[in-house]
């Protein structure tokens, strides 16, 4: 004969089951919202999804359009990308004595905002791109103390117009004095040509970089002659090149920062 036991559980009465039924309940009911929840997170991320590449178009196709133009240089702002060398390429290369009593050549690289304002005067303008404030980079790189005024001539050779202006710059070691390891201060002078586009906007090309060095003279020869004229004769030798970018007026220049 089969004997069927039925074994009660443990603590099972009828307030029990109510009380497990209504926690069977409350754990549905937490899923449930849960799942709602998650339903509405994934929604809210697909609509920003489908919206970000429209976005990203829309700036890109807005910088395409609204490039910057001036009509001419007077209170124009351009951005200067520069690669120079403190010194000119030596003409006394193939003698081994003049050229270890040449400094070494090395080169300084970066970007500065200008504006060359109407009164013609040149201010650097504040950003965060350049490095005219860089403390962390100042050590190694060349900085630019302060930009002097801008001027507009007319060559006799090509009869073209090209902008001038010069700039004090602080050279970091090791083109410092080797005796006080401090940094040295030379001018640089720039050079652009002045061409129009066809909407007959302001553009400047082909902009060069030189600094003033005294003639190298040579030993021997009829230049022994002129020996004593070391330091009153002079010319201006190519050290770089730089490019111009017109940009927008960006914050305040350095004058105004520091009042």
């Amino acid at each position: 004969r089969k004997i069927s036991l039925k074994v009660p559980l443990l603590g099972s009465s009828d307030s029990s089951a109510n009380d497990y039924n209504s926690g069977n309940d409350e754990i549905e009911r937490l899923r449930e919202s849960a799942s709602i929840l998650r339903a509405q997170v994934i929604t809210a991320q697909e609509a920003l999804d489908s919206k970000r590449p429209s976005l990203v178009v829309g700036i890109m196709a807005a910088g395409r359009v609204e490039a910057v133009q001036y009509d001419n240089v007077a209170d124009s702002c351009w951005e200067i990308t520069y690669r120079f060398a403190n010194e000119p390429e030596s003409k006394l290369n193939q003698d081994p004595q003049q050229t270890q009593k040449k400094q070494a050549r090395t080169f300084y690289s970066g970007k500065i905002p200008l504006q060359f304002r109407s009164d013609g005067y040149t201010s650097i303008l504040n950003d965060s791109s350049s490095n005219i404030d860089d403390v962390q980079n100042s050590k190694k790189m060349a900085t630019f103390e302060k930009v002097w005024g801008w001027d507009i001539e007319s060559s006799t050779e090509d009869s073209l117009d090209y902008l001038l202006f010069s700039a004090d710059v602080v050279l970091p070691p090791p083109i410092a004095d080797s005796n006080n390891d401090a940094p040295t201060r030379d001018r640089f002078y720039f050079q652009a040509r002045v061409d129009r586009t066809q909407s007959n906007k302001v553009s400047l090309q082909e902009g060069s970089i030189t600094v003033k060095r005294n003639i190298e003279s040579r030993t021997g020869g009829w230049w022994g002659l002129f020996r004593g004229a070391d330091g009153i004769l002079a010319e201006f030798r190519s050290v770089g090149e730089f490019r111009c970018r017109a940009i927008p007026l960006i914050g305040l220049c350095r004058e105004e920062r520091m009042k």
